[in-house]
């Protein structure tokens, strides 16, 4: 069974945020037909409630595709610059890993991001500029783990959206 260390776990979830961050943001920012590819799949739990959660400024959107549609029709021009990204490893062990490799056990876990900036609006130079708050729950994308789903190893998105609560900062 592989055991990661704390350098390990430090290397996996800087370079996961670092990641995600930048592509992320840069679809807000100008390809947004691909925001809701960022977010699992819907799903409802036992306890009725479904996955992604989406919290918008207070907000409850129900599902990546609405919020993906909210961003296309109803969103004015965005430049978002994050400024401060942190992150956690959430949960060390998602799943039992017996016999796993340290790949697998890299791709094991969840993380917490959270991630300061601002946002200009309305025009890229001149627009309004406001504060933003965003945390995201990440989990691995089981299709892109090991490679399937997509044909080859290491390509598309890692890591996926499980929970988001963003905020206009005052």
């Amino acid at each position: 069974m592989a055991t990661l260390t704390e350098v390990d776990y430090t290397r996996v979830s800087t370079d996961a945020a670092e990641r995600f961050v930048d592509l992320y943001y840069t679809a807000l920012n100008g390809a947004r037909n691909t925001i809701s590819s960022f977010y699992l799949p819907t799903v409802t739990q036992e306890n009725g409630r479904t996955l992604p959660h989406i919290s918008y400024n207070g907000e409850h959107v129900s599902d990546a595709k609405s919020f993906q549609e909210r961003w296309e029709k109803q969103m004015p021009y965005t430049h978002f610059e994050a400024q401060s990204v942190n992150v956690h490893v959430m949960n060390p062990c998602i799943l039992p890993m017996e016999g796993k490799s340290k790949r697998d056990a890299e791709r094991n876990m969840s993380l917490i991001v959270q991630v300061s900036g601002s946002v200009r609006l309305e025009e890229r130079k001149a627009g309004p500029l406001r504060g933003f708050s965003d945390s995201f729950i990440l989990v691995p994308n089981k299709e892109e783990v090991g490679g399937r789903g997509t044909g080859k190893q290491d390509t598309g998105k890692k890591w996926l959206i499980q929970s988001q609560t963003f905020r206009f900062v005052v």
